[in-house]
């Protein structure tokens, strides 16, 4: 476990209940179980207080009742909301009424779809679809001259829907006791899984995924509603809400927020917060904002600096997640290539000293590793004076028996296909990287002849330990370099040499 983020407190006891929250920009906007709509500008500032918070609007009279979904259109400048079972659109500057869109009363939740598109001239274009459940129908809209209007005849399901999300030509639909997606142009259903005995819960990846809830566990599915994970999440407690923050899943459960990855599941940490219900996030200009709230606070979930998790995960020696944070990070071209390389090296290293050694070879060719540092990991194959001046991340693992076996067979492969990429040109002056112990690396130039004499002596010495029959080829070579007096006494011993 490493800290990924940092809750930071934005509003406190509030005297209205909370009952929804959405933002964008800088703004966080909340819905309240009476009716009230509040605005908030965060705006973000050193030292302690971490956060500058105003009340930018608030309107008393939005609502008779509950508002129990918001959802923003920032490109259309809209505010869309479910309250007292109906529709209702308002221009997102002033909260002033635009439309309401009548059909929709008795409805239980609706799902935006905002998609963008670039002209040829650069000029970019939204559009907006809109799908409301009511009782058990499902009504199709699209938005055009500031109003909804309706896209086909409304299409029949079997229940009413609890939650649902847009998803290409599709809509995920979590009804009481199933999954299901329902093509939005024909109206057919294909079944996914039953729910369990939570609430259903849907939540879309940035990345063409679902994220379907089944008590303490989460399910992925891409839009065609194939699993695309084997193995589910499993959550210490089950989820009332999800949101998805790349390369992370955070959960919100009933006394904590639960951040794992979404690839290996891992948990990654538990942020303990009081009674928490809600989640929601908006991008802007690569930056995201994460919001949390229970009825009566909200906390901002700050991101702590890629650099400093990255180097967390480094500690920890998990490198798979800090390769994948470092080949996000922002920072220049040249520091984050290197960055990546280091990480690569000590996570091909690592793998080694698991034993891992097919592995750990494939990483040590794509790396170009200096083969001197990867021959050096075994035990007798360099001179002791030489080994001696090497340096590694961890103490070398003491290999005997079928392991050493296995990391003999694993360098044969690995050495033959160097030789073969050195002995293309004799000449050539390979620059090696070493190993980076501390993070900086230095740098050695060796000839072709130099390496392949390496190469082809510690061939000779793997063969002699796992199979005698490919010493002979090695030595009829025409190109081979092997230094015959050094092992001869060995060579002795082999037959048909």
């Amino acid at each position: 476990m490493h800290d990924a983020y940092e809750a930071v407190p934005i509003l406190e006891k509030l005297p209205l209940q909370i009952e929804s929250i959405s933002c964008y920009d800088n703004n966080l906007l909340v819905g309240t179980k009476q009716g009230h709509l509040l605005m908030y500008c965060i705006t973000p500032q050193q030292g302690e207080q971490r956060f500058t918070v105003r009340l930018l609007k608030s309107n008393k009279h939005f609502s008779k009742r509950p508002i129990v979904q918001m959802e923003i259109v920032p490109e259309l400048q809209i505010l869309v909301s479910l309250s007292d079972t109906v529709v209702s659109i308002h221009d997102l500057q002033v909260f002033n009424l635009i439309t309401t869109v009548n059909k929709t009363r008795g409805a239980s939740v609706f799902t935006l779809d905002v998609q963008s598109h670039a002209s040829l001239s650069g000029n970019v274009s939204t559009t907006l679809r809109m799908c409301a459940a009511v009782r058990r129908k499902l009504q199709l809209y699209y938005w055009k001259n500031r109003n909804f209007h309706e896209l086909q005849i409304d299409l029949g399901v079997p229940d009413i829907p609890k939650c649902m999300v847009w998803c290409g030509d599709s809509v995920c639909v979590g009804f009481k006791t199933e999954y299901f997606l329902i093509k939005t142009e024909t109206g057919s259903l294909k079944e996914l899984f039953p729910i369990g005995k939570n609430e259903p819960r849907v939540t879309k990846l940035d990345d063409k995924r679902l994220a379907l809830g089944k008590d303490e566990m989460t399910i992925f599915i891409d839009f065609e509603g194939n699993a695309t994970q084997k193995f589910a999440l499993t959550w210490s407690d089950m989820p009332i809400t999800l949101e998805y923050d790349s390369p992370y899943l955070l959960g919100v459960l009933p006394r904590y927020v639960e951040i794992r990855t979404v690839e290996s599941r891992s948990l990654i940490q538990s942020i303990g917060l009081s009674k928490p219900r809600f989640i929601t996030s908006s991008r802007t200009g690569g930056v995201k904002s994460i919001y949390v709230a229970s009825a009566s606070h909200v906390w901002s979930l700050l991101p702590l600096p890629i650099s400093e998790q990255i180097k967390q995960l480094v500690e920890q020696k998990q490198f798979e997640l800090a390769l994948e944070l470092a080949e996000r990070s922002d920072d220049p071209e040249v520091l984050r290539k290197e960055r990546i390389h280091h990480i690569q090296t000590l996570f091909a290293f690592n793998l080694f000293y698991q034993h891992r050694f097919k592995e750990a070879m494939d990483l040590f060719i794509q790396l170009e590793t200096d083969p001197s540092h990867v021959i050096g990991l075994f035990p007798d194959l360099l001179p002791p004076d030489y080994r001696n001046q090497l340096e590694y991340p961890d103490k070398l693992p003491d290999l005997t028996g079928p392991d050493l076996e296995n990391g003999f067979i694993s360098l044969i492969e690995y050495l033959t296909q160097i030789r073969m990429k050195l002995v293309t040109d004799m000449t050539k002056q390979v620059q090696l990287q070493t190993l980076p112990t501390d993070g900086s690396s230095a740098s050695v130039k060796l000839s072709q002849r130099q390496q392949l004499q390496i190469i082809d002596t510690t061939l000779l010495k793997c063969y002699l330990q796992t199979n005698d029959a490919l010493i002979a080829p090695l030595l009829r070579l025409r190109d081979n370099h092997c230094p015959i007096g050094r092992e001869r006494e060995n060579l002795e011993e082999v037959p048909a040499v």
